[in-house]
């Protein structure tokens, strides 16, 4: 793609005279025009570089790189669980929790700080409350009365209820929660016409749900009609989810007068009008029945425009409830069967539930709910509706198991002390307790705790960011209190093991005072986590080097120097007392601002080039900073907004989070952050060895750059890995170079030796990307007779290359 990167008509002059020599070195595929043209080095390295690989292990235990599930969505990469209309299937109702601080208070009332929401009086009325930091912790009761927000005299909404034991002061924390039940059916589009209408049934309910809701259609008068529909695929830029095979349409349903008839219809909304997928009338019997359909579906490999599915009345009123379209082969998750392939192809060590927020205003309850009677979730203060409902905890834990990957599960910042109860005894109780009973009738009567090595619990998702209002604590030594009264309602549990838990703190990658004082305010803790992105803002696209030189330097500048903001906040955790661990909870290439055009952004961005950046940064603080503990952010999502500080365009937007384009839609494609998390993954083994360099180890000089404020002396070229699992060795190593390919020889016992696989990720070009092509692949070769100390290898610029020997005594 021709971007600013490299456009001028100096450089096409230039790049002209040097054809005849790319011609000439063409066989050699790492010598491009960019490399050309930005190479310092000779394009040939003649210096030998000797990776030594030592016996000292510098970490033990360590784990394969995770990475963040995401959020279900209804549109893009997002698209994740089985059931393609699982926004709210079983038309269920809302449930709320959020935290409110006081600023004013009386013996029978707080009134909140945030004076910016939209919450209308009487929002909370009929809800509860409970204390759970200052003068009146502990204090539960039911809410009176709420008022709206008040933007004139500065203050939020004001809660009331009746006197209690305990007067509030000001600054002290409650969880309000509110179930708002019954209300329209979230999640789906409703109509009526000719008088039909669509409304809610709380009390004519199928015998066999295990819902508190059902949707009623009313249309039984002459010219009436009332309908419901669900939207997916609504990205307008390509499909991510190709209906191929066969699938099952199911549902609940009543008919209750008229010619009881329900019209269903699913179908692509495009330009080019293709037929319904499905289409189909069925006369309902007058009592409840379970109805299924089978269908095949072969969409064209163009296919585009949003999909819905559909029910209908006319001249009939009927009940409507839990609503699927699924794959028809099961594949043992409630996840379709391309996300599971990609996550199995990917192996993280550790899968992370943080839904984008959804769960956050969840109750435990609610988490373990069938996905036909779990709510829509809100906890928001800026929200008065909610269309979605979040992830079941069990259906992501299934998941875990199957893909064979730990589960970081982000709790609610409002759990109740009953709910920190549940939540343990549902992990690791036996079948005779409540909650382990509830596991053995979700299908896994065996305790989680006995499945995984490690369940790893983070209290709340960045409890420090005003974007969260309504589930965060800025203070971070009341975050840390409310943190360690959590943590001690887990560690009393009798389902508590000290070996199975990570029980973690959340805080600030910018922010190394906060872990510190959240780690001295807190107790109980094993972990506290950060979230070091890189290169933000993107302001200088100049050439090549401007941008992918400070690109390729912040890793070692953040992780590897005694000033880097990594290495301050690993500090901070180990200077604790008692110390913690250090986690990463989120890391990417984290693009989201800067002064560059739309173009280069696509260029940069999901490049080879950043996919190599942002791993190398992840090998960089499990070797130099021990955190064993990391997570990609994250396995979806196809574009967020890019804020432009020049152009101030709002339609601008960066190729972030995901580290997949697609998963069973148009292409199916992963982007090179994934192959390099790919490789990464199957090289790591449960120790890491140290190296050593020497010989020819070259380095440069990056210059101050707006480009995410890099600078860095002696930046290295060579970043080596190594790892063993006492039987098999590994090499993962990196040329940062963008021009010049280095010649290595890697020596020591553990180097891999005999036959050895070798696999390595680069490109044509630096800005190479899979979005709109697979340019992108990891070459995969066997070469025999590897001799440690003497065999030479050729890395190319911008390369990563994973060796990887046999076992040994194996005869291969």
């Amino acid at each position: 793609m021709e971007t600013r990167l490299h456009s001028s008509r100096k450089v096409r002059i230039f790049l002209l005279l040097l054809l005849p020599v790319a011609l000439i070195m063409r066989k050699f595929r790492w010598i491009t025009f960019a490399t050309l043209l930005t190479a310092s080095h000779p394009l040939t390295s003649q210096e030998p570089t000797v990776l030594h690989v030592n016996d000292a292990a510098i970490h033990e235990h360590v784990k394969k790189l995770g990475i963040n599930l995401g959020g279900q969505t209804f549109y893009g990469s997002s698209q994740i669980e089985r059931n393609l209309v699982s926004r709210n299937p079983g038309f269920e109702g809302e449930e709320w929790q959020t935290l409110l601080q006081c600023t004013q208070v009386t013996a029978t009332s707080c009134t909140d700080y945030y004076p910016n929401g939209r919450w209308p009086a009487g929002f909370l009325d009929g809800g509860t409350y409970e204390f759970i930091l200052g003068a009146a912790k502990g204090q539960t009761g039911a809410i009176i009365h709420s008022t709206a927000p008040d933007p004139v005299g500065k203050s939020g909404v004001t809660i009331q209820f009746a006197a209690g034991a305990r007067t509030p002061a000001v600054s002290d924390y409650l969880v309000v929660r509110k179930q708002r039940s019954p209300t329209l059916p979230g999640g789906w589009a409703t109509s009526g016409s000719g008088g039909g209408t669509v409304s809610t049934e709380t009390t004519d309910l199928s015998p066999s749900t295990a819902g508190t809701q059902a949707v009623r259609l009313s249309a039984s008068g002459s010219g009436e009609g009332a309908n419901v529909g669900q939207y997916f695929d609504s990205a307008p830029v390509q499909s991510f989810v190709h209906m191929r095979g066969q699938y099952t349409i199911s549902f609940k349903a009543k008919g209750i007068s008229g010619n009881r008839k329900l019209s269903i219809r699913l179908l692509r909304i495009s330009p080019f009008k293709p037929p319904p997928l499905f289409m189909k009338s069925v006369t309902l019997d007058g009592g409840w029945r379970d109805y299924s359909f089978t269908f095949t579906a072969e969409e064209a490999p163009d296919a585009f425009g949003t999909a819905s599915l559909s029910f209908g009345a006319s001249g009939a009123e009927v009940l409507l409830d839990d609503v699927s379209l699924v794959a028809t082969e099961p594949n043992g998750t409630a996840f379709r069967t391309e996300v599971v392939d990609t996550l199995q192809r990917l192996h993280p060590g550790v899968l992370r539930y943080m839904d984008s927020g959804q769960n956050y205003g969840s109750s435990i309850y609610n988490m373990l709910a069938v996905e036909g009677a779990r709510k829509r979730t809100g906890y928001s203060k800026w929200a008065i509706d909610t269309s979605d409902m979040p992830i079941g905890l069990h259906d992501f834990l299934v998941l875990c198991e199957k893909v064979g990957a730990e589960p970081w599960y982000s709790m609610q910042m409002g759990m109740s002390p009953d709910e920190v109860k549940a939540l343990m005894e549902y992990l690791g109780g036996p079948v005779t307790t409540k909650y382990g009973a509830k596991r053995a009738a979700l299908g896994h009567p065996v305790p989680w705790t006995k499945v995984f090595s490690t369940i790893h619990l983070e209290y709340g998702n960045e409890a420090w960011n005003v974007g969260n209002q309504g589930s965060a604590i800025y203070d971070p030594a009341l975050y840390g209190r409310r943190a360690a009264d959590v943590f001690s309602m887990i560690r009393s549990s009798p389902w508590f093991a000290a070996k199975s838990f990570d029980l973690i703190l959340d805080s600030q990658a910018v922010n190394p005072w906060r872990t510190g004082k959240e780690l001295s305010s807190s107790s109980g803790v094993d972990s506290v986590d950060i979230a070091p992105y890189l290169f933000s803002p993107f302001n200088d696209d100049s050439s090549i080097e401007s941008v992918f030189g400070p690109m390729f330097a912040e890793p070692e500048m953040m992780d590897s120097t005694p000033k880097g903001l990594v290495r301050l906040q690993a500090d901070a955790a180990a200077n604790a007392k008692p110390p913690a661990s250090l986690a990463v909870y989120e890391t990417s290439i984290g693009t989201e601002a800067g002064s560059v055009p739309q173009a280069s952004v696509d260029a940069a961005i999901p490049s080879v080039g950043a996919g190599i950046a942002a791993i190398d940064h992840m090998l960089l603080m499990l070797r130099d900073d021990g955190i064993l503990v990391q997570n990609t952010f994250q396995l979806t999502g196809y574009r967020a907004g890019f804020r432009n500080s020049k152009t101030h365009d709002t339609k601008e937007n960066s190729p972030v989070w995901g580290v997949v384009v697609d998963m069973g839609g148009a292409t199916n494609r992963v982007r090179p952050s994934f192959l390099a998390q790919e490789m990464a993954n199957q090289a790591i083994y449960p120790t890491m060895l140290a190296t050593n360099i020497t010989g020819f180890d070259p380095t440069w000089d990056q210059p101050p750059s707006t480009n995410s404020k890099v600078q860095l002396a002696g930046a290295h070229e060579l970043q080596p890995f190594a790892f063993t699992d006492g039987k098999r060795d590994a090499v993962i190593i990196f040329n940062l170079s963008r021009a010049t390919p280095r010649s290595l020889t890697i020596a020591g016992k553990h180097a891999p030796a005999g036959m050895v696989t070798v696999k390595t990720l680069t490109s044509g070009r630096i800005t190479d990307g899979n979005e709109f092509a697979e340019n992108v692949k990891t070459a995969t070769r066997e070469e025999k007779d590897v001799r440690a100390g003497q065999t030479v290898f050729v890395l190319p610029p911008f390369s990563m290359t994973v060796f990887m020997s046999g076992e040994r005594g194996h005869v291969q």
